[in-house]
């Protein structure tokens, strides 16, 4: 059965469908057609580029709300890519959530108009992720969402 697919740099695809991560972070607005539907997650072929000095990838809270466990994992970097490798529900798409994983929007008072300072980024909140035991590896990633054809074995993983 053919499932949406949204591609993600790790190491955030990964604290995506571990359930640490409750935001994905994109310029533009999350299609209303996905609010509430389950998309799987792909992990892009490289990671973000930022991950080579943990200090320039994670915000102070955002390291802290990670377990030390976690850490670990990010630290080591050992998380596949070019692969599908969980699932998510997209469950709104708003601007300046307080969640710590949400990008913000600068914005300034005049008065009583509020104007955006830059154009806004969309916090897509997340919900009920799953990560697969087994990724599916070797599987070139594209922009925006995509289509796969999931197997049997996973798509009883996403009925559970």
């Amino acid at each position: 059965m053919k499932h949406k697919v949204l591609s993600a740099k790790q190491p955030w695809a990964y604290l995506i469908c571990s359930g640490i991560k409750d935001i994905e972070n994109r310029t533009w607005k999350c299609p209303q057609k996905y609010i509430g539907e389950r998309v799987l997650i792909h992990a892009g072929a490289q990671w973000d580029g930022r991950h080579r000095n943990m200090a320039h990838l994670f915000t102070i809270k955002q390291w802290g709300a990670l377990s030390p466990s976690m850490q670990v994992v990010m630290a080591h970097g050992n998380l596949p890519t070019s692969a599908i490798i969980g699932s998510v529900r997209f469950v709104d798409c708003v601007v300046n959530h307080p969640s710590v994983w949400a990008e913000k929007t600068p914005y300034f008072h005049i008065g009583n108009l509020t104007v955006e300072c830059q154009k806004p980024i969309h916090n897509w909140v997340l919900a009920n992720p799953i990560l697969f035991d087994k990724p599916i590896l070797n599987v070139k990633g594209k922009l925006g969402f995509w289509d796969y054809d999931l197997s049997e074995e996973y798509e009883t993983i996403l009925k559970l």
